[in-house]
């Protein structure tokens, strides 16, 4: 059977939405370099998305120029992912009407649960990709957070089952899917996501220390959703350390908080808090604010929303070191576009992130989450400067093995692979 178009379904976010805002993340950015180098190979993609706002086209494209759909599948409006599932049968519904792919291939449960009923009904291979596993999500839940519902752990059982191959971004999260759903071994792929190294790249002398955070909001203040930081006019003499991502209790910016409050004061760097709360989060994000204002770190601590992609891979090139306190991650991978930046990362040794930082190499992974301990880590790294830029240096030259046009040429083999199945 001949490979040409390939469905690319993405239900619950549009992948032309800003990563860090909303439900947005990791996963718009995935799927977007997976269809453009789709393109780049000669292969026919389409993004596929529910239309959630009335100004959402019929069809919008991708900077590249790959189309995406927007389908009708309830209201015109942004709807909490808890309440999805209710639009999935309109949406599949939606997607049965569009001329028929050679492939579907569904990102995160929901698309999968509308999608494969399409692939079953004509004929074609369903392909899945999870991007995070709600088993490994509940084993590592946020104090506090809500756990992943039954319906969505018996979804990604029967998608991880009955798709032709289910595709992992790492090792652990494969052996979760193995584990949690009794998927075949065989039939779940390990394909390592990439990083676009012409947006995410060192900065201008290269080397050294870290610098300071790039424009944002006063010390402790806000700073509009989606609006680009002005330049480099802020400026302090001390080192900017970042963590970037949609703020809810899974990400522990908390923690981040409460690691920079151990910290000496006259050593204290800056942390910039980027990206926005997730629908229903917004008590958490208070929370933070809260907390800074608790601990004293009025002057320490700087919110900047959302960023664009360019401003974002500024802020994390213009950093001394990006942390990524999450209580699970997939993968993690804004820490490769760190390393690919040569900005050090400090990760919690959690779930995913043991194959996107490289202990010692690319970052530090810590296994503890006590403040003090992430505390000494930063502060010692700091203190370090020929330290510091030796694992700069170092985790750039980590972040070339991986490249979006390799995760093509995967996925592309894997698409043949269940062709012939």
């Amino acid at each position: 059977m001949e490979l040409k178009r390939v469905g690319l379904v993405s239900l619950h976010t549009s992948p032309l939405e800003t990563p860090g805002s909303a439900d947005a993340g990791g996963l718009n950015v995935y799927v977007v370099a997976l269809a453009e180098q789709l393109a780049a190979l000669g292969y026919e993609p389409e993004l596929i998305t529910r239309a959630a706002s009335p100004e959402h086209p019929q069809t919008g494209y991708t900077e590249a120029g790959v189309p995406v759909r927007f389908l009708q599948a309830g209201p015109r409006e942004p709807v909490p992912k808890a309440d999805l599932a209710r639009h999935m049968y309109a949406f599949r519904d939606a997607l049965r009407e569009l001329p028929r792919f050679d492939i579907l291939h569904s990102h995160y449960w929901l698309s999968g649960a509308a999608a494969l009923a399409v692939a079953e009904q004509q004929g074609v291979p369903h392909i899945q990709s999870l991007h995070t596993v709600a088993a490994l999500k509940n084993a590592h839940l946020a104090p506090g957070d809500r756990p992943e519902p039954v319906e969505r752990l018996w979804g990604e059982q029967r998608l991880v089952q009955e798709s032709a191959f289910t595709i992992s971004s790492t090792v652990e999260e494969k052996t979760a899917v193995v584990e949690s759903y009794g998927a075949d071994p065989d039939r779940v792929l390990v394909i390592p996501p990439g990083v676009d190294r012409s947006l995410f790249h060192p900065a201008q002398g290269f080397g050294a220390a870290g610098g300071s955070i790039p424009g944002g909001s006063a010390p402790g203040g806000s700073a509009p959703d989606a609006q680009p930081l002005g330049g480099r006019a802020a400026r302090t003499a001390r080192p900017g350390i970042l963590t970037l991502g949609r703020i809810q209790p899974l990400k522990g910016q908390d923690l981040a908080i409460r690691a920079l409050a151990t910290i000496p004061a006259e050593r204290r760097p800056l942390l910039t808090i980027a990206g926005a709360p997730t629908p229903g989060e917004k008590k958490f994000e208070r929370s933070l604010h809260t907390l800074v204002d608790d601990l004293g770190l009025g002057g320490d601590v700087v919110f900047v929303g959302t960023q664009t992609r360019q401003a974002a891979a500024a802020l994390i090139r213009e950093s001394a070191l990006l942390l990524i306190p999450s209580h699970s991650e997939t993968f993690g991978l804004v820490a490769l576009e760190a390393a690919a930046s040569g900005t050090p990362v400090i990760a919690s040794n959690s779930t995913g992130t043991g194959s996107s930082v490289s202990h010692l190499s690319t970052g530090m992974l810590l296994p503890s989450r006590e403040p003090a301990v992430w505390g000494r880590a930063i502060d010692a790294l700091l203190s370090d400067p020929a330290g510091l830029a030796s694992l700069s240096a170092s985790a750039a030259r980590h972040a070339e093995l991986h490249t979006w046009r390799l995760t093509a040429e995967l996925t592309v083999e894997a698409y043949r692979r269940a062709l012939r199945l």
